[in-house]
């Protein structure tokens, strides 16, 4: 390899591991539980936290409607899916809007 070669493979591997093409990074931790603390929230922070689960629910909704309008759902399912979400915000309520992720039962055990 002669320097010319040798020089424009080096400045290759600066741009390519400098802009992060190369970077060989950790693989993502899909396992990691979060721990919450053992906390009870206010009024004022349950209710911000409904407020923004509602917008959160009526948005997921908003699309379901539209997967059914473009034949993805049908109307059995759209319906069941939209019933599921005002479940889970029942829960969540219910909970005092605080996640229980912890403690899901898996099926494979």
């Amino acid at each position: 390899m002669n320097l010319r070669t040798g020089l424009l493979a080096l400045v290759f591997s600066v741009i390519m591991i400098g802009s992060g093409i190369l970077t060989v990074g950790a693989e993502p931790d899909h396992h990691h539980k979060p721990k919450f603390q053992d906390v009870e929230l206010n009024e004022e922070q349950m209710k911000e936290l409904k407020i923004r689960y509602e917008d959160l629910i009526n948005q997921r909704k908003g699309i379901i409607e539209k997967y059914k309008e473009f034949g993805v759902l049908s109307e059995e399912d759209a319906t069941k899916m939209q019933e599921y979400l005002d479940l889970y915000l029942e829960k969540l309520e219910s909970d005092g809007f605080i996640p229980k992720w912890g403690e899901r039962k898996h099926r494979h055990q």
